[in-house]
């Protein structure tokens, strides 16, 4: 009998992590179960650079209006006209983060008996003054004692800190789900924060910020970055905890998965793949198929490599699919809000679902064939029976999330 040669294209199992099992390939022909207790969204809070709460969003993002304007907070490179997506009414990141958190328990009905044994997940950048004056201790200073100062200003368990950039919040939302699907705990609350900074700022005009005053994903033509606040809190529960507690659940957190390509220090693979085993492994996780996603809030950062690169990833994971589903980046009427982005394109996403309404992706001038999608171009976008969305990020050095977002 003669043995079959291997298939070259098929990859290598994978064992299982803590968090998440691979997919064989591309075709998720064995991976990741159905997470065991279903995992709500009851609770949710933001700032972004339109202002407090979800109604400015509602307003004009959805729209495609956008929230850039020159940046007073601090001095900028006149060169890249100094502009971003910042709300000027902010205060200290702290106590954002700290109002952002009361408020999305409040909405959830989390009343004081239950905190003190709900964890928190925080997404925040490492204090660049600390390390500059080289006063941080790397095992309570930093992100650390951020999550131990909001933590006990919350009566929350401090529980772990997320600073890997761009990834940061969604990795923070996905670690915190895969607790709750293994009954590790009930809730949690997840919370991320990122006011634009002097230093955030002077990265990103070194080179990637665009020049002319907007982002433009997936658009020929398009030249950059750039920079958006956000400030965001979600509260997940279990579905038993949520029913026991009365809880009105604003979406269900289907699936979720983090990768590493590792292909570049900046560059995704240009042929996505470590995208596209993040959506494949976060769709298996959900028990969805690709051509069940109604909408996808990309990670379009208005970069030539990273859209490219996302196209090719969704092509890859959704197949034909990728043609058809609507796609936009909110980060073109927002900004890059860096490690809060996931957190405020989760939240955007969850918004969506609940209104039925598809953001814009805007600042799109023309065609390019390297992004072969159907982007959201025209408000106001409806689906009439939305069901599930993906919510994907992307970070230096090749690190991919994908968050499957269902209706409750």
């Amino acid at each position: 009998m003669t043995t079959p040669a291997p298939d070259p294209s098929a990859a290598p199992p994978v064992a299982p992590s803590p968090l998440e099992r691979t997919a064989t390939g591309y075709g998720a022909r064995s991976g990741p179960a159905v997470p065991r207790n279903p995992v709500m969204v009851t609770g949710l809070a933001v700032l972004s650079g339109f202002g407090r709460g979800t109604e400015p969003l509602l307003k004009q993002a959805f729209d495609g209006a956008h929230a850039f304007h020159p940046v007073r907070r601090f001095g900028t490179r006149s060169d890249h006209h100094g502009i971003a997506a910042v709300y000027e009414d902010a205060g200290p990141l702290l106590d954002e983060l700290a109002t952002a958190i009361d408020l999305a328990c409040s909405t959830a009905g989390l009343d004081s008996p239950r905190h003190g044994t709900t964890p928190l997940y925080l997404a925040v950048q490492q204090d660049h003054e600390e390390y500059r004056r080289n006063t941080v201790d790397p095992h309570t200073g930093g992100a650390r004692r951020s999550a131990s100062v909001l933590a006990e200003r919350c009566g929350l368990s401090a529980k772990r800190v997320y600073t890997n950039a761009c990834t940061a919040s969604s990795t923070a939302v996905a670690e915190a789900a895969s607790a709750i699907a293994h009954g590790d705990t009930d809730r949690a609350v997840v919370a991320s924060g990122y006011l634009v900074d002097p230093d955030g700022y002077g990265i990103f005009a070194a080179g990637a910020m665009s020049d002319d005053g907007h982002i433009r994903p997936f658009s020929a033509h398009r030249r950059g970055l750039l920079l958006g606040d956000a400030v965001g809190a979600i509260v997940l529960e279990s579905q038993d905890a949520a029913q026991r507690s009365a809880a009105q659940p604003l979406a269900r957190l289907a699936g979720w998965a983090r990768t590493g390509d590792a292909y570049h220090m900046c560059r995704p693979h240009p042929d996505g793949t470590g995208m596209a085993r993040a959506i494949t492994t976060a769709l298996t996780r959900a028990g969805v198929a690709p051509d069940a996603v109604d909408y996808v809030n990309a990670h379009g950062t208005g970069t030539v490599h990273n859209d490219a690169a996302e196209s090719a990833a969704l092509h890859r994971a959704l197949g034909t699919h990728a043609s058809q589903v609507a796609v936009s980046s909110t980060k073109s009427v927002h900004g890059h809000a860096l490690e809060a982005a996931g957190m405020l394109e989760l939240i955007i996403t969850v918004l969506a679902l609940d209104q039925g309404r598809l953001p814009v992706n805007a600042g799109f001038l023309e065609a390019d064939d390297a992004c072969t999608l159907n982007l959201v171009l025209n408000p106001p976008q409806t689906t009439t029976t939305p069901r599930y969305a993906l919510s994907l990020n992307a970070a230096f050095g090749g690190a991919n999330t994908a968050l499957v977002v269902a209706q409750p």
